[in-house]
């Protein structure tokens, strides 16, 4: 017997297939509007735009303020690596914006964070799932998935980028969207959403719930959930936009504490051992992910038993950041007894 399979049910096992985390790019380059191609105005983008990667970097908009944020932008200059300048023009208008994008070398502006107390958020970051709901204010419901083509989603799109946070948004399939509709709380709203969450396998859920209470006026409820935690807001304000982007900074501000290592962390050598190594390409592959890891200084192989290998690496945080920097990719299942053992995924 057959068994059909939707399009919308290829897209959510595409989803859960490469949930969990994501490497990020662009953590280290900033674009920023310039009025001019002057001396002055370089020197003035490439000040924002090391502020704008110091944010991305620590996961706090108040870093770049900070005394030893002052200290790493006052450097500015000589941590460039490369710039460019683009015209940037608007829609099918005349008007036009030069805009300016630096890239920072990024061992050197890491090394000159950590040297001043800055926390150094690595590559490896969770992907949120972000949940959207709209009442408006005549009393229509509706979510917003990744197929829609809306301000709210391009805005909050744009923020995440900013701040070097990967994020999904739902499908809005007919049961999802159904969900949502059935729901007569908040409270069950909120809870048919994490239950419609479980099949992407996301660590890091964000709810939004948009009403429109009267034409022009917003009354939003947000709650971020990662892991065991969560934390719940509200929002009141006329600007939707304005709105959902504070929200995205809200959100991007509190997985930088969940998740950014603190410079004065421990380094541990720790044993780990490996199953399911059955070839030198499937070595290759598991050295070269571990070497990838943001907490891995250092390994070497210790031992090899058949397909099991044992590494000893070097990690800054332990075996607990080690674990957590596993968690978030797709290359190694950890054991369900012992955290310091995990078997490879097959290519």
């Amino acid at each position: 017997m057959r068994c059909p399979i939707t399009i919308a049910a290829i897209i959510v096992l595409l989803l859960a297939a490469g949930a969990a985390a994501t490497d990020v790019d662009g953590l280290h380059s900033a674009w920023v509007p310039v009025a001019d191609r002057s001396e002055a105005e370089f020197r003035r983008g490439i000040a924002k735009a090391l502020e704008i990667v110091i944010v991305k970097l620590t996961g706090d908009r108040a870093a770049p303020k900070s005394k030893s944020g002052r200290g790493v932008v006052g450097q500015a200059k000589r941590l460039v690596q490369q710039f460019s300048y683009e015209v940037l023009r608007y829609g099918g208008s005349s008007t036009e914006q030069l805009m300016l994008r630096v890239e920072f070398d990024a061992r050197v502006v890491n090394a000159n964070m950590r040297s001043r107390g800055l926390v150094v958020w690595g590559k490896e970051r969770p992907d949120t799932l972000f949940w959207l709901v709209v009442d408006d204010s005549t009393g229509g419901r509706y979510l917003l998935g990744a197929d829609h083509d809306d301000e709210l989603i391009r805005v909050i799109t744009a923020r995440a980028r900013v701040r070097g946070v990967p994020i999904l948004f739902p499908i809005a399939d007919i049961a999802e969207s159904s969900a949502v509709a059935d729901a007569v709380s908040d409270i069950a709203l909120e809870q048919a959403l994490k239950t419609s969450s479980v099949k992407y396998g996301l660590r890091s859920i964000l709810i939004g719930q948009l009403r429109q209470v009267i034409p022009g006026v917003w009354e939003n409820r947000w709650t971020l959930s990662v892991e065991d935690e969560s934390l719940t807001w509200m929002q009141r304000g006329d600007f939707i936009s304005l709105l959902v982007e504070e929200a995205t900074d809200l959100m991007a501000d509190a997985l930088g504490r969940r998740y950014a290592t603190p410079q004065s962390v421990h380094t541990d050598v720790v044993a780990v051992t490996v199953n399911g190594v059955v070839s030198a390409l499937d070595y290759a592959r598991t050295e070269r992910y571990l070497r990838s890891l943001d907490s891995v200084i250092d390994l070497f192989v210790r031992q090899v038993d058949g397909a099991d290998i044992v590494f000893d690496i070097t990690v800054a945080g332990g075996l607990a950041a080690l674990t957590q920097s596993i968690a978030f990719g797709r290359m190694l299942d950890p054991d369900p007894v012992d955290a310091a053992v995990f078997r490879l995924i097959a290519n």
